[in-house]
């Protein structure tokens, strides 16, 4: 028969193997890209955390002999309810959750004894023990998801495509520098374009980032080059700070720092075999990590969030 301690370990280390499963995740892979229909792997951890919730409120009454008090649910019903409830929610706080909640049911398992683990008790007409009831589902439970994220996860890198991944980005780095085309250096260095910010802003700011983003490219490539550290607690501190530090220079000096960024960029590019895309390392922003691709996708969609306003500014400017 199993010791406490050995259940209690096999139960730590279900849940080490799922968390395992979604290690080097980016947060959109795990907050926006669907596993099942509907439902992201942050749902999947909200579900998990839910049915972990319901047992921490069901082992006291097995204990106290109580079982048939434990009020019944429909399934499906308990999965929606408990992801809602955590869809405000961050990443962060749901990933806190699925560790502070199995750790107190963990707790309330290492007080007892065979006794209380194997005793039979009834609800509503049939007979369980917390090692059916609790123990035994949790564990499958765990394995079950575990295995369903490791799948995915699979499939998801078999679906990365290299060639449009930087077929994008030059597309994007194309159509930027066409929205620019035509404009007087006062347009571009108008402070009332963007939120305060001139388009020589918005240029420097994408070359800052694209330079922190092949940093951390070279160092998902090969991790014996220096990781690149945030230096701000979050993505807009970083930009502040960023933005102060290029404030001084001149729209020739931020034209030239992006076109030097982008041809570093492609000379990256052209290092990388298709299997190099699938490499996973952390991003130069606060808590993400992921894909090569993924990192180069995020490059190239840069681009994008800035072209509408430049192409408002440019209407203002030409019209």
């Amino acid at each position: 028969m199993d010791s406490i301690e050995t259940i209690v370990s096999d139960l730590e280390y279900g849940r080490s193997q799922l968390l395992k499963s979604i290690e080097g995740l980016s947060r959109r892979e795990m907050t926006e890209t669907p596993i099942y229909e509907g439902w992201t792997v942050k749902d999947v951890l909200a579900h998990i955390v839910g049915w972990d919730q319901r047992t921490v409120k069901t082992l006291p009454l097995m204990q106290q002999n109580r079982a048939g008090e434990i009020v019944g649910i429909e399934v499906e019903a308990h999965n929606r309810v408990s992801v809602a409830d955590w869809e405000d929610k961050s990443l962060a706080e749901v990933l806190a959750a699925l560790k502070s909640t199995h750790r107190q049911i963990l707790d309330i398992l290492s007080t007892m004894d065979h006794v209380e683990i194997d005793m039979r008790r009834q609800r509503n007409g049939r007979i369980i023990t917390i090692r059916s009831y609790v123990i035994d589902v949790m564990m499958e439970h765990d394995r079950q998801h575990a295995v369903e994220i490791e799948q995915w996860r699979k499939e998801l890198e078999q679906n990365i495509d290299p060639k449009a991944v930087g077929a994008k980005l030059h597309q994007n780095q194309a159509e930027f520098w066409s929205a620019l085309e035509g404009l007087e250096e006062a347009a571009l260095v108008d402070k009332r374009a963007v939120d305060g910010w001139s388009l020589k802003d918005v240029v420097g700011h994408i070359a800052a980032w694209e330079e922190l983003m092949i940093q951390a490219a070279y160092h998902i490539y090969d991790p014996s080059r220096p990781a690149v550290s945030p230096f701000g607690q979050d993505i807009e501190s970083m930009n502040a700070i960023m933005a102060a530090k290029r404030e001084a220079n001149s729209w020739p000096t931020e034209r030239q720092s992006l076109l030097d960024t982008q041809s570093a960029m492609n000379e990256f590019l052209a290092k990388l075999l298709p299997g190099d895309y699938r490499l996973r390392g952390p991003y130069p922003w606060p808590g993400d990590q992921g894909t090569l691709a993924e990192l180069i996708t995020h490059a190239a969609e840069h681009y994008d969030d800035h072209l509408p306003d430049i192409e408002r500014w440019r209407n203002v400017k030409l019209s």
